[in-house]
């Protein structure tokens, strides 16, 4: 493991620009908990999916509940 983080920040070092790709593909392997899924933060909290509370018809539906979401 040490040989591989030594090349890696090898090759970093000697690299004028680099470039990261990163999702909640990373994030959830790191531990970090994701959004949308199941058990997201957004299921935790909310009743409804983000998508579905930002939509307008969910404004003229449920306004109380809309506002809540953005003063949060």
């Amino acid at each position: 493991m040490q040989e591989q983080l030594e090349k890696v920040r090898r090759i970093l070092s000697s690299s004028r620009r680099m470039v990261f790709f990163g999702g909640a593909g990373v994030s959830t392997e790191s531990g970090v908990p994701d959004f949308r899924s199941q058990d997201g933060l957004y299921r935790q909290k909310y009743a409804y999916p983000p998508e579905t509370i930002l939509s307008h018809s969910f404004f003229l539906s449920h306004t109380e509940e809309f506002f809540a979401f953005y003063r949060e």
